[in-house]
C-alpha cells in the first residue's frame, strides 16, 4: 500500500519511469580497423565516433548489430553529451561496484532517466527504440506543447502511448527516420549501430550550454521557475531576467554599456560576472548569487540588491557601487577589493556588510550609510582612503598597512598592527588596540557616549548608539501575556537606532538552564556543536529517559537593542505551554520538561525596522530507542509490458527517524539481521530502504536484530520487534469521512492566490465530526493520514495497515519525515472540520490523463502514541471531480 505524500506525483511518472529506465553498459573498447565496420550502413559515422573517443569496443570488435544495453547506451549519451555530474542514486539492482554506477548517476542528474516502480533500474537489459527515443527526447527538450502525437510509420498504431510524443517530435526533426518499408518498430531491440545514428543527429538539437539575451526585453517564466543548465550571457541594455536558476555563470558584457539590467528571483549557482553597466544599472531583487565578479573596463557600476536577496561574496576588480535597499535576508555578505583595483579607483558601500577586505593599494572606500562587521586593511594595501560618513558605522577595523580614516562615523573597535603604524584618524575610535595603537593620529575622546539617557545596556561592550534616550522600546504597545499570541497591539515604535541595529533580525545569546543546546544543521542533522550561534537556528536538547519528575528550566533570551521577539511552546506538538514576548524587563520564560515528552520551542525575531524575520527553534526531546525510532513501512507501484500496465505490487521498506536524540538519516547506516545470522539482510545508507522480497509477512511478528553505524563503527545495536499484524480497522460511523473535490473547487483552488504555477486534475479533502468523534473514542489525540492509488481494477476493501505501518512519532513533531510517520493532533472545537486532504498538480507527462480511484487511511492514536484504531475509505471519482481533459479510470468495481 502506497503511502502517500499530500502532493504526491501521480501515475503518469511511473509509467514513464517504467519506460525510461531501460538503459544502461559494459564498456567498449576496440580498434579503429575492427573489421566488422568493413561495409556496414553505419560505417562512417562509427568510425567518426571512434576517432572521437566517443566509441569504443572490445576483442577488437564493434559488433555494430548487437543489442545495446541500458548501461551501454547511458554511457554513449553522457559522452557525446559530454554529462558528468552525477547524482546520489541507489537501486536494489545497481551495486556500487557496477562498471556503470557512475553513468547512471549521471543520467539520474541529467533527469533523462529515473527508476522502475520496485526501485531497479535494470542496467544490463537491451533498449528498445521507443525507449530510446523517449531519452532523447528529454536531453533536447525537443517535445512541445505543438507536439501532435502522431507520426507517418505504418506502424504507428504500435508506438506505446508513453512514447507516442517523443517519437513524433524526433521524427518532425529526422532525427529517427523508419525503415526502407517506412515502419518504425517501436518495440524492436536498439543496435549499437543505430544508437550512435540516433545520439548524432540529436547532438544537433543539443541543448545549447549558453544562453545569450542580445536584445532589450523581458526574460524568463511570469510565474514558476526556468531551469537553465548552461551559462547565461547578457550582452545588450534593458534586459530584464525572471523566475530562472542558472546552474552555469552569468556573465554581463560589455555591451550593456551605461545601460541598465535586472534580475528578479534569479538564482546563480555559477560566478556571476558583471563587466558592464552604469550609474542606475545592475539590479538584483529577491535573488541569490554565489560570487560575484565586478570587472567593467571604464567608468563606474553601480549594483544594486533589493527584497529577498543575498549575495555571498563579492570580487572587486574596477569602481563600483554596492546599494542595498529594503533588503530583508542577508544582501551582501563578503566583499574582496582585489589586488587589482586601479588606483585612485573608489568603491562605495551601502547598506549591511559582513565581512570587506581591502587588498588593493591607493584606492578609497566609502561608506555613506549603513553598517561593516569587519573591515580588514590587508598588508600591501597602503595609503587606503576610508570615509565612514556620520550615518554609518564600522565594528572592528584591523589595519595591517597604513590607512586614513575620515568622517564622523563610529568605529567601534580598531586594531592597529605593525604595518599599519601612523594611520590616522578624523574621529577616534571607540577602542584602539594593536603592536601600533599608539602611533595613530586622532583626536581625543569626548568624554562621553555616542548616546545620552539611561541606556547603559550596551551589548558587547562598544560604543553605545545614540539617540534614543535609553529605552529600547521593547514594552511599548501593549504588554502581552501567554496565550495572545505574542504581542501584536499598540502601535509600532519606530526605530532610531542606525541602519545596521533596525535590520538586525538576530538573537544576541539563547540558553535553557541544566540543559545543553546541540546545533542542528537544516536538515536537523546534529553538526556536533554545542551552544548558541546567531546564525544558526534549529537546536536539540536530549532529555534522560530516566526522569520521572518534570524539571524546570529557564529559557533566557538576549535580544539586539531594537528587535522583537514572540514565542510559543508546545508539548508532543499539540499542547500550547506558553507563548509571549521578550521584553527587557521579561527576558526570560520558564518551562516544565516532563520526561518521555517532546517540547518544541519557536522564537520568531523581527527586526527593528520590521521587515526582517528570523525564526529559531529548540527540539527538546526524550532519546528514543531502536524500537521507537524505525519502523517498516509500505508503498505501492506497478509494473508495465511494454508501456501496458500489467500489474502491481506492495513494497515494504525501513524508515529511519531518531535514535538516542539523533537524526540518523543518510548520515548513518542501518544494518538488518535475522536472529542468529552474521551477515546483515539489509543494509540502508539512506532514509528510507525496500526490504527484499519475503521479508515482510502480513499478520506476523518477530524479531530482528539492528546495528547503527557512523563511518563504519558500529554505534548502537539492539533488536527491533517488528508488529505485522492488521491494526484494528473502525468500522462504525465515527465521523470521518473523504470526498473528493469538485471541478469547479479545483479551478477555484488554483486561482485562490497560492502562487500555483500549475492546475490541479484531482483532490480530496478529509473531514472530522469532532464531537461525534470525541463520542466515540475520547483518548483519541492524534492522527495521521495517507492514501494510494488503485492502478488496477479492484473489488473488495483493502485490508487495513500494520500495526508497524501505522507506527508513529518517529521523531519529534517539527523534524522532516514520512508523511505516516509523522502524527498531527486533532484540533479544538466540535462539529465537522477540515482535518487533510491533497490536491494534485497536472504535468506535461500526463500523456493517458487517467485519475485512479483511492484508498484513503485515517489512523487515530492516544495521547501515549498508541495506535486505536484505522478508518479505511474509499474515495471515487466521477467526471464532475476531475478537471477537464481528464479521465476517472473507475478502478473501483466493487462486488454487487
Amino acid at each position: 500500500m502506497h503511502i502517500t505524500k499530500a502532493l504526491k506525483k501521480p501515475v503518469f511518472v511511473i509509467i514513464m519511469l517504467v519506460f525510461s529506465l531501460s538503459i544502461m553498459t559494459t564498456a567498449w573498447a576496440a580498434q579503429p580497423d575492427a573489421d566488422d565496420l568493413q561495409g556496414h550502413w553505419a560505417e562512417t559515422r562509427l568510425r567518426s565516433w571512434s576517432d572521437q573517443g566517443l566509441l569504443q569496443g572490445y576483442n577488437g570488435k564493434f559488433n555494430p548489430d548487437r543489442p545495446v544495453t541500458r548501461a551501454e547506451l547511458v554511457t554513449l549519451i553522457n559522452r557525446s553529451f559530454e554529462i558528468s555530474e552525477p547524482s546520489s542514486i541507489s537501486f536494489k539492482d545497481l551495486e556500487t561496484s557496477h562498471w556503470a554506477y557512475d553513468q547512471i548517476a549521471r543520467a539520474v542528474k541529467a533527469g533523462y532517466i529515473d527508476g522502475y516502480n520496485d526501485n531497479t533500474v535494470r542496467p544490463d537489459h537491451t533498449v528498445t527504440r521507443e525507449e530510446a527515443a523517449v531519452m532523447v527526447a528529454k536531453l533536447t527538450e525537443l517535445v512541445s506543447a505543438e507536439t501532435v502525437p502522431a507520426t507517418d510509420f505504418k506502424d504507428d498504431s504500435s508506438i506505446s502511448k508513453w512514447s507516442k510524443l517523443a517519437v513524433s517530435a524526433l521524427a518532425e526533426k529526422a532525427v529517427i527516420t523508419g525503415s526502407a518499408k517506412g515502419s518504425f518498430n517501436p518495440q524492436g531491440k536498439l543496435t549499437r549501430a543505430e544508437a550512435v545514428t540516433l545520439l548524432d543527429k540529436s547532438l544537433e538539437y543539443k541543448v545549447p550550454t549558453d544562453i545569450t539575451y542580445d536584445k532589450a526585453g523581458t526574460y524568463g517564466p511570469a510565474a514558476g521557475v526556468q531551469t537553465i543548465k548552461g551559462n547565461v550571457i547578457v550582452a545588450a541594455p534593458g534586459v530584464t531576467l525572471q523566475n530562472v536558476v542558472i546552474e552555469g555563470n552569468l556573465t554581463l558584457t560589455e555591451a550593456v554599456g551605461e545601460g541598465d539590467a535586472f534580475f528578479k528571483k534569479v538564482n546563480v549557482k555559477g560566478t556571476t560576472t558583471i563587466q558592464g553597466g552604469g550609474a542606475n544599472s545592475v539590479h538584483f531583487e529577491d535573488s541569490v548569487l554565489v560570487r560575484v565578479s565586478v570587472d567593467k573596463q571604464t567608468g563606474t557600476v553601480r549594483v544594486v540588491v533589493v527584497g529577498e536577496s543575498a549575495i555571498q561574496h563579492v570580487v572587486v576588480h574596477s569602481p563600483v557601487k554596492l546599494e542595498e535597499s529594503s533588503v530583508t535576508d542577508s544582501g551582501f555578505a563578503n566583499v574582496e577589493i582585489a589586488k587589482s583595483m586601479p588606483q585612485g579607483s573608489e568603491v562605495q558601500l551601502v547598506g549591511q556588510f559582513e565581512d570587506v577586505r581591502v587588498l588593493s593599494s591607493d584606492i578609497k572606500v566609502s561608506i555613506p550609510s549603513g553598517s561593516v562587521k569587519q573591515l580588514n586593511v590587508e598588508e600591501g594595501a597602503k595609503n587606503t582612503e576610508i570615509n565612514v560618513n556620520a550615518n554609518a558605522s564600522v565594528m572592528d577595523l584591523v589595519l595591517n598597512a597604513v590607512a586614513k580614516l575620515l568622517g564622523q562615523g563610529t568605529i567601534a573597535n580598531a586594531t592597529v598592527n605593525a604595518d599599519a603604524a601612523g594611520s590616522t584618524f578624523q574621529k577616534r575610535p571607540g577602542a584602539v588596540a594593536g603592536d601600533a595603537a599608539n602611533t595613530i593620529t586622532a583626536p581625543p575622546a569626548s568624554g562621553s557616549t555616542a548616546g545620552s539617557g539611561n541606556n547603559s545596556s550596551n551589548n558587547g561592550g562598544g560604543v553605545v548608539d545614540g539617540g534614543s534616550g535609553g529605552n529600547d522600546g521593547g514594552n511599548n504597545g501593549s504588554n502581552p501575556g501567554p496565550g495572545n499570541g505574542g504581542g501584536n497591539g499598540g502601535e509600532p515604535v519606530p526605530c532610531t537606532g542606525t541602519a545596521d541595529q533596525c535590520r538586525d533580525a538576530r538573537l544576541v545569546d539563547l540558553t535553557v538552564s541544566g540543559f545543553t543546546m546541540n546545533q542542528l544543521d537544516a536538515n536537523e542533522y546534529t553538526t556536533g556543536v554545542t551552544g548558541f550561534s546567531p546564525d544558526t537556528f534549529e537546536y536539540s536538547i536530549v532529555t534522560d529517559r530516566s526522569m520521572t519528575q518534570s524539571v524546570p528550566a529557564t529559557v533566557s533570551v538576549t535580544k539586539a537593542t531594537y528587535n522583537k521577539v514572540d514565542y510559543t511552546v508546545w508539548e508532543d506538538g499539540a499542547n500550547t505551554l506558553a507563548s509571549g514576548t521578550i521584553t527587557d524587563e521579561n527576558p526570560a520564560f520558564n518551562l516544565e520538561i516532563k520526561g518521555m515528552k517532546d517540547v518544541r520551542v519557536r522564537l520568531t525575531v523581527t527586526s527593528g525596522d520590521g521587515i526582517g524575520k528570523k525564526v529559531y527553534e529548540i527540539f527538546i526531546q526524550y532519546p528514543r530507542t531502536i524500537q521507537e525510532g524505525l519502523k517498516i513501512g509500505s508503498h505501492k507501484g506497478t509494473h508495465s509490458n511494454n508501456g501496458v500496465l500489467v500489474g502491481e505490487k506492495m513494497y515494504y521498506n525501513l524508515i529511519k527517524g531518531n535514535v538516542g536524540g539523533i537524526k540518523l538519516g543518510e548520515l548513518y547506516t542501518v544494518l538488518l539481521y535475522e536472529p542468529n545470522a552474521s551477515t546483515p539482510f539489509l543494509t540502508c545508507q539512506y532514509t528510507s530502504c525496500n526490504l527484499p522480497d519475503g521479508k515482510f509477512a502480513k499478520d506476523t511478528a518477530g524479531t530482528w536484530r539492528v546495528e547503527i553505524l557512523r563511518d563504519g563503527a558500529v554505534v548502537d545495536s539492539g533488536d527491533y520487534q517488528y508488529d505485522f499484524m492488521t491494526a484494528p480497522v473502525l468500522t462504525n460511523d465515527i465521523g470521518l469521512r473523504a470526498s473528493a473535490v469538485t471541478k469547479q473547487e479545483l479551478i477555484d483552488f488554483f486561482l485562490s492566490g497560492g502562487n500555483f504555477t500549475t492546475p490541479f486534475k484531482y483532490g480530496y479533502l478529509v473531514y472530522a465530526d469532532m464531537s461525534k468523534l470525541r463520542a466515540e473514542f475520547p483518548t483519541a489525540k492524534f492522527f495521521v493520514e495517507g492514501s494510494y492509488e488503485m492502478y488496477m481494477p479492484t473489488s473488495s476493501l483493502p485490508s487495513g495497515l500494520s500495526v508497524d505501518e501505522l507506527k508513529g512519532n518517529l521523531q519529534p513533531y517539527g523534524y522532516q519525515a514520512y508523511q505516516m510517520s509523522s502524527l498531527r493532533p486533532f484540533p479544538s472545537g466540535s462539529g465537522e472540520v477540515q482535518l487533510t486532504g491533497g490536491y494534485y498538480h497536472q504535468s506535461d507527462y500526463d500523456n493517458e490523463k487517467i485519475v485512479n480511484d483511492k484508498v484513503v487511511y485515517l489512523s487515530l492514536y492516544d495521547e501515549n502514541h498508541n495506535i486505536i484504531g484505522q478508518y479505511v475509505n474509499i474515495l471515487e471519482f466521477d467526471q464532475d471531480h476531475v478537471a477537464d481533459g481528464f479521465t476517472p479510470s473507475e478502478t473501483w468495481q466493487p462486488t454487487p
